[in-house]
């Protein structure tokens, strides 16, 4: 996923230290230009906590419902990733993703 996001010009998470790349190029200044860039980065923050919370829940449980039950909110979590790097990849395309940032 990283180098998706460092093809348009962003902070990988590594540099930045967070896991979420998009969510490292925001801290590292990226600008977006429109509310809806917003909402895919804050849904890109939630698949993040939504694989957190599943991993999570798999160390911790003691039957096989609750495997069933993070397996289905991790592969949840994959899905709405490529569809929120979907979207991210259509609005560059249409120029709607300001994908510079300060200093860069």
């Amino acid at each position: 996923m990283t180098d998706f996001f460092e093809n348009f010009g962003m902070k990988s998470a590594v540099t930045i230290g967070l896991k979420n790349p998009l969510t490292a190029s925001l801290a590292a200044g990226v600008r977006l230009m429109k509310r809806c860039d917003e909402c895919i980065v804050k849904t890109l923050s939630l698949v993040e906590r939504m694989m957190d919370l599943a991993d999570e829940g798999d160390d911790v449980r003691e039957d096989a419902g609750c495997g069933v039950l993070y397996g289905v909110l991790r592969d949840s979590a994959f899905r709405i990733r490529k569809l929120a790097e979907t979207e991210i990849a259509a609005h560059v395309k249409k120029g709607w993703w300001d994908n510079q940032s300060e200093g860069g």
